[in-house]
């Protein structure tokens, strides 16, 4: 109810400052093959997204076949966008690979790494375009503070899955204790494995390049010639936020950072508000095959357990 209450709350002071007018024609005035070109570069961000969780579960020596790491990727995809919080579809895609992952916190170690190091290319992604972006870097209010606190934060995380410092979890917290000390040693597996973990940027690079494509079509698709800033700078710093689970579905809180950060970059209230409701709906619109692909997966023979072991133990 929280999340939904600061959706609600940001969307209502957003709104009453639009011009109502102003932003109906905006989206009248789309251009259709812009807009499907982004919703086309999302599709790519999600199907290629599951190439780097195959890589992650063969580095934890938990494989799982490609087609059926796809098809939920789409369906975690779907339900990240229809679920209160950000990451619902991610514990969803964790349920149904955890037979393969043999226990839930591999499984969890696997979903979480996969997301990590998305975030990581993003991370990299930002600073790259703060450190490059030139004058109008500046513009965008508090940004020096905001990359360093990011910056800071995701190798402070680093440092906490490589070293042993949260090992008094598994004694301390019993059960829960245990599956966090195995989701750890799974993420820092990964973080070990040299050629897994090139793979993984590698393809994170792709797939957050793909998100940034999305971004940029969607702002052609309005008439918005966006400042470099604002593609390769302000959007990262967006994605990286709306993991936080404080909004529902990122709802409201995508809606209030590009509208801030675009609007020090000389973009209107109407116009940036335009393209981050776009946006959101785009995403929405392309996840649907997710739904379409759901249905029927708990009947699927990798999501039951008793057809996994068979097919291991053929004897």
């Amino acid at each position: 109810m929280a999340q939904v209450a600061f959706t609600v709350a940001v969307l209502a002071w957003l709104f009453q400052k639009t011009d109502w007018p102003n932003l109906l024609q905006r989206f009248q005035e789309m251009d259709p093959w812009w807009f499907a070109a982004a919703a086309a570069s999302y599709g790519c961000n999600i199907s290629i997204s599951s190439g780097r969780w195959w890589v992650i579960l063969r580095a934890l020596s938990r494989p799982a076949p490609l087609p059926w790491l796809w098809r939920l990727n789409w369906v975690g995809a779907y339900f990240n966008q229809v679920l209160p919080g950000s990451v619902s579809g991610d514990f969803l895609r964790a349920w149904y690979t955890r037979h393969q992952a043999h226990g839930m916190p591999f499984a969890l170690a696997a979903v979480f790494s996969d997301r990590f190091i998305g975030m990581g290319a993003l991370v990299g992604i930002a600073l790259t375009a703060f450190l490059l972006g030139g004058r109008n870097v500046a513009l965008l209010p508090g940004m020096d503070k905001t990359m360093a606190v990011v910056v800071v934060g995701y190798l402070v995380i680093v440092v906490l899955i490589l070293t042993p410092w949260l090992n008094f979890l598994a004694t301390r917290l019993g059960k829960i204790g245990n599956a966090l000390h195995d989701i750890r040693l799974g993420m820092a597996a990964l973080l070990r494995h040299p050629q897994a973990l090139a793979a993984t940027i590698g393809l994170s690079l792709i797939v957050q390049g793909f998100s940034i494509l999305t971004f940029w079509c969607l702002a052609k698709s309005l008439g918005l010639a966006l400042d470099p800033a604002a593609v390769w700078l302000v959007w990262p710093l967006v994605s990286l936020f709306l993991a936080l689970p404080i909004s529902f579905a990122g709802w409201g809180l995508r809606e209030g950072l590009v509208v801030l950060y675009l609007g020090a970059l000389h973009i209107g209230h109407d116009a940036a508000l335009a393209l981050s409701l776009l946006t959101g709906a785009t995403v929405l619109l392309t996840s649907l095959p997710g739904v379409l692909l759901w249905f029927g997966i708990g009947r699927h023979p990798l999501s039951q357990l008793q057809a996994i072991e068979a097919g291991e133990n053929p004897g």
